[in-house]
């Protein structure tokens, strides 16, 4: 399987990838498109900036399109949800925060509340089928969503964080419903 982890100026960019299957390749946002046709498996992992700014919206949906197996965190995340419709809008900043998601109705998290670590100041609204959200905040605030059918996880957690105890697990799961 190869992945291609699309790396965006984050400090946090390599903690994500020791997650990842062995041998990933990273490749610089800017250059994401051309190794796209390569990739069996795209990552998009968190970033500064805005989705749309980075550009991550359209290779996204190109690789929905593609029928590849995407899997987003934080700002891939947002790209995700925005590559199908939704919206997003700044929220007070959460970085470095612990909170408490709730899941119900995933194929890759399980269901019950999860302890973990928020850093963004952007945030999904509008999320609609075939997106779904599967965790939230009990504010409301979307932390995780998935597509209903293919496989399309958006985490906007970080789960390489220590605050993230079963960080490893998710990312396993998403992965495993692969082969």
């Amino acid at each position: 399987m190869r992945v291609v982890f699309v790396e965006n100026d984050d400090s946090f960019s390599f903690n994500v990838v020791e997650l990842l299957p062995e041998g990933a390749t990273v490749v610089p946002a800017r250059l994401a498109a051309s190794h796209l046709a390569a990739a069996d498996v795209l990552v998009v992992g968190p970033g500064p900036t805005d989705p749309v700014r980075a550009g991550l919206v359209s290779l996204v949906a190109r690789a929905v399109a593609e029928g590849k197996p995407v899997l987003g965190i934080c700002l891939g995340h947002q790209a995700l949800g925005l590559a199908f419709g939704a919206s997003l809008v700044r929220t007070a900043p959460a970085h470095g925060k612990v909170a408490s998601m709730s899941v119900a109705g995933s194929r890759f998290l399980p269901a019950g509340r999860h302890d973990v670590m928020r850093y963004h100041s952007l945030s999904l609204t509008g999320v609609a089928p075939p997106l779904q959200i599967v965790g939230q905040l009990e504010d409301g605030t979307v932390m995780a969503v998935e597509h209903e059918s293919q496989p399309l996880l958006g985490l906007q957690f970080h789960p390489d964080s220590w605050a993230t105890p079963r960080g490893r697990e998710y990312v396993e799961a998403f992965f495993r419903r692969l082969t």
